[in-house]
């Protein structure tokens, strides 16, 4: 087993970022970064994408379906508190979310050493035919859907990291930041190539690089599974009754499409359905609810909305 150890160091500081309220669809990047073209399906409706090129897709809110090599899935699009980058990968191809330290030229070793251990990960890798591990500033991922909100980058897939960046700071104050930038595995191996392996001498410069790569079937994904309350428990009549009704209406939400689906989503999960959903516990205080049945039951249904919430793209266990 190898073990490498790679950084690199950048002057600069930072510049903010502005949010924005997302759109009545989803605009999505499929990404097709094999040597191959590929042929999906969404909706039953055919798409075929070359070798390492992209497309962008418009889904409507609703549910949607996914068709790929033989397989399906099936996923929800809707409104969401998040409104920003993500792409889908149908190959499930890896993808390299690596961190960069920018800093200052005064930055001291110890600062930098600090920030930098805080990146480090052990990678699995494959050099030269040989597995070994690389300790690496670098997550591998390779979901179908890669949300930048569950991953969090800075820069995406076809934007360039820059040299430096700037901030507004004290002129002689010691900066340091990170920023990550998500890159496909064959410009990633590239990025390791040339700033790395390039630099050594003789025979170590000439290294062949891959990364393990692990797909399941579509079937198996993990996906957000709605709560199965059972009302029955609930020994407090009123919370029950909310319960009920708040349910039957998760039940209609799940066979809308389009502004009939962004409304019905806002008021069962937007702030004021939240806030409903809260003072839905005035109605089983300890009085009426002694062995505090309602809570249980509630909690399932917030702890939900709050896991999905910022997510457009969601899948979702039949309900």
């Amino acid at each position: 087993m190898k073990s490498l150890k790679y950084s690199l160091i950048l002057a600069c500081s930072i510049t903010l970022c502005s949010c924005f309220s997302g759109p009545a669809t989803v605009e999505r990047v499929i990404d097709n970064p094999t040597s191959n073209e590929i042929v999906i399906a969404i909706d039953g409706k055919e798409l075929a994408i070359p070798a390492n090129s992209k497309t962008t897709y418009t889904f409507e809110y609703g549910k949607h379906n996914l068709t790929y090599n033989n397989e399906s899935l099936d996923f929800i699009v809707k409104p969401s508190k998040y409104s920003g980058d993500g792409f889908i990968n149908p190959t499930q191809s890896n993808y390299m979310l690596h961190t960069f330290i920018y800093a200052t030229n005064n930055t001291s070793d110890e600062a930098f050493d600090k920030i930098y251990k805080e990146t480090i990960n052990k990678i699995s890798i494959i050099l030269n035919g040989e597995e070994g591990e690389l300790e690496l500033p670098v997550i591998v991922v390779n979901d179908v859907f890669i949300e930048g909100e569950l991953n969090r980058w800075d820069y995406s897939i076809d934007q360039e990291i820059p040299e430096e960046i700037t901030e507004n700071i004290n002129e002689n104050q010691a900066f340091q930041t990170r920023k990550t930038k998500i890159y496909r595995e064959k410009e990633y191996i590239n990025l390791l190539q040339n700033d790395y392996f390039n630099s050594l001498e003789g025979e170590e410069s000439k290294v062949e690089i891959s990364f393990p790569n692990k797909t399941i079937k579509l079937a198996e994904i993990t996906k957000y599974a709605f709560p199965k309350i059972n009302l029955e428990e609930i020994k407090c009549d009123e919370g029950k009754k909310y319960l009920t009704k708040t349910l039957e209406n998760w039940q209609k939400f799940f066979t809308l499409t389009d502004n009939d689906f962004a409304s019905t989503y806002e008021d069962l999960s937007g702030e004021e359905g939240k806030e409903a959903l809260i003072r839905s516990l005035e109605l089983c205080p300890k009085k009426i609810d002694p062995e505090n049945t309602y809570f249980p039951a509630y909690k399932q249904l917030v702890d939900f909305i709050n896991d999905t919430r910022y997510i457009p793209l969601i899948l979702l266990n039949k309900i």
